[in-house]
């Protein structure tokens, strides 16, 4: 429990620091990120492994608190944060993913269902309650072999949310009185275009078959999902925009979050799939009226 306190602690420094450099240096910043990714990547390929998701862990961090300190400097909304700092680290993880089950035949998803596996059956238990976790475990770790990317993905996504919540009221320009902050969540909002992407994955998903072109139904599937998660946010700050429009109390989305995951994976899903559709009809109906907002 110390060492992940500690690499907490330590992930979240770097984070902070990345950010006020790049918030001073701007686009400077790019200078030093780009040959620290580049001098990881060769690390990487004179390490055993394991050692790749050791540097991805290091990586994350900088390029989290780069694009953050990049965009509160520049007046860049949150949709330019997250697509950023999220699809450059899906994009990092899946390849050292890949890199390293194809090139070093080494399986992240294998080894940690092995060890999964030994703390299982090292674990005090009843044979029968053994064999059924395990067999759960198994089944689970084999459906996320086909959603890598989509896996790297969420944990991007939640991190970097969270990390800019918290650099936000440190970083983010404060403006003139009275005028209204359109960087946040409230007015999260896609480019009309990556509607298409959305509905091209899912088509991939419902016509082609996966026993006869495994690679491209995994492909339409990751792009399906990670997108499907994008118009969900989305959705999240429509109820945003409506929440502080009546004047309610910041914390009440977060409250109705969290109470969502409290009743259960059945009413998650519920949820997100109503929340999806919410988000994904937005680039029809324009719930908030940014469009004409932005025109006037």
């Amino acid at each position: 429990m110390g060492a992940l306190l500690a690499s907490a602690l330590v992930g979240l420094g770097l984070v902070v620091a990345s950010a006020a450099v790049s918030y001073r240096l701007g686009a400077r910043a790019l200078f030093g990120l780009v040959p620290l990714a580049a001098g990881m990547a060769v690390a990487q390929s004179f390490m055993d492994s394991g050692g790749g998701e050791y540097i991805m862990v290091v990586l994350a961090p900088v390029v989290i608190g780069g694009t953050a300190g990049y965009s509160f400097r520049a007046g860049r909304p949150l949709v330019f944060f997250l697509m950023v700092s999220v699809l450059s680290l899906t994009v990092a993880f899946s390849a050292n993913y890949y890199f390293l089950k194809v090139y070093r035949n080494f399986d992240l998803v294998a080894d940690s269902q092995k060890r999964v596996g030994d703390m299982i059956r090292a674990a005090d238990l009843p044979d029968s309650e053994k064999a059924e976790i395990l067999a759960k475990v198994d089944g689970s770790l084999e459906v996320i072999g086909d959603i890598i990317p989509f896996s790297y993905f969420m944990h991007s996504l939640i991190i970097s949310g969270l990390c800019y919540m918290i650099l936000r009221p440190f970083f983010s320009h404060r403006g003139q009185a009275g005028a209204v902050d359109e960087s946040g969540l409230a007015y999260f909002r896609l480019k009309d275009y990556f509607i298409f992407a959305l509905i091209a994955g899912w088509l991939v998903v419902l016509l082609v078959d996966e026993a006869s072109y495994g690679p491209a139904y995994i492909v339409g599937l990751n792009c399906a999902l990670c997108f499907s998660a994008l118009y969900l946010v989305q959705a999240l700050g429509i109820a945003r925009f409506y929440l502080e429009k009546k004047g309610a109390p910041p914390f009440i989305l977060p409250l109705a979050v969290f109470v969502v995951l409290l009743l259960g994976v059945e009413a998650l899903l519920f949820v997100s799939i109503v929340l999806l559709s919410i988000g994904a009809l937005d680039f029809w109906a324009d719930f908030r009226k940014l469009d004409a907002r932005g025109k006037q």
